[in-house]
C-alpha cells in the first residue's frame, strides 16, 4: 500500500503531465488536439482517484481530516 508521500509526488507528476499536455495544446492542430485531450482525460480520471485515496485515508482517521 502507498503511503502518503508517495501518492502526493504521484499526483504531482500527473500534474506535471497535465500542464504539459496543456501547453502542446495551445499550438496544437487537428488530430493532436484530439490525443492531447485524451491524454488531458486520462490525467484528469487518475487525479480523481487519488484525491479518493488521499481522501479515504483521512475518513479512517478524523483527526486528519481537515489537513487535506
Amino acid at each position: 500500500m502507498m503511503d502518503r508521500r508517495t501518492r502526493l509526488l504521484w499526483m504531482k507528476e500527473v500534474i506535471e503531465h497535465l500542464n504539459d499536455c496543456h501547453v502542446q495544446w495551445q499550438s496544437a492542430e487537428g488530430s493532436d488536439e484530439f490525443f492531447l485531450a485524451e491524454a488531458m482525460k486520462r490525467d484528469l480520471d487518475e487525479l480523481r482517484r487519488i484525491c479518493e485515496l488521499l481522501r479515504g485515508r483521512t475518513a479512517e482517521c478524523p483527526a486528519l481530516a481537515g489537513m487535506y
